[in-house]
C-alpha cells in the first residue's frame, strides 16, 4: 500500500502545470513543491483511517479516486520538459490504473487487499516506479515523501 500510495502522490505532485509551450524544469519543481502537502494528506487520508461504515469507505474511496483521477488528467494534459516526457506517460498510466483498482475496492471492499496487491505489481505501476527514478535521475528535485 505504502508504494501505491508513493505512486499516487507522486503523480499528484507532477500533475497540475499546464500551458502552450513546454514547462521548464524550474517551474515543473515548483509545481512538485506546491502540491506536495495537499497529495500527501488525500493519500495518506485514505490509508490512515478507519472507515465506520461501508457507506463510509465509498465516500473516502470517491475522494481518493477523485484526487487520483485529477491527477492524471492534469499529467495527460501537460506539456512537460521534453526529458519528462515519456517519465510523464508513464506516470498518466499508472494512476489510471490505481484509479481503476480504487474503483474496484469501492465494488468489493473484502477483496481490497488482492486488488491493491495487483495494482502494486502491475507493469503499469511498475513502469512508474522507474519513471519516478529516471526523473530523480535526470535531476529533478521530487520532494520527500512520508507515508504512513
Amino acid at each position: 500500500m505504502k508504494r501505491l500510495a508513493l505512486i499516487v502522490v507522486t503523480g499528484v505532485l507532477l500533475a497540475g502545470c499546464g500551458g502552450s509551450g513546454r514547462m521548464s524544469k524550474s517551474a515543473y519543481e515548483q509545481k512538485l513543491q506546491s502540491d506536495v502537502v495537499s497529495a500527501q494528506a488525500s493519500v495518506t487520508a485514505l490509508a490512515k483511517t478507519t472507515p465506520t461504515s461501508l457507506a463510509d469507505l465509498a465516500k473516502r474511496i470517491d475522494a481518493a479516486e477523485t484526487t487520483v483521477r485529477n491527477a492524471a488528467d492534469n499529467l495527460d494534459s501537460l506539456k512537460p520538459p521534453s526529458d519528462a516526457s515519456a517519465d510523464n506517460d508513464a506516470i498518466v498510466a499508472a494512476l489510471r490504473r490505481i484509479e481503476k483498482g480504487l474503483e474496484q475496492v469501492k465494488s468489493d471492499p473484502t477483496g481490497a487487499q488482492s486488488i491493491v496487491a495487483a495494482i502494486e505489481g502491475s507493469p503499469d505501476v511498475k513502469a512508474a516506479e522507474k519513471a519516478i527514478a529516471d526523473l530523480k535521475k535526470k535531476g529533478y528535485k521530487i520532494p520527500a515523501i512520508s507515508l504512513p
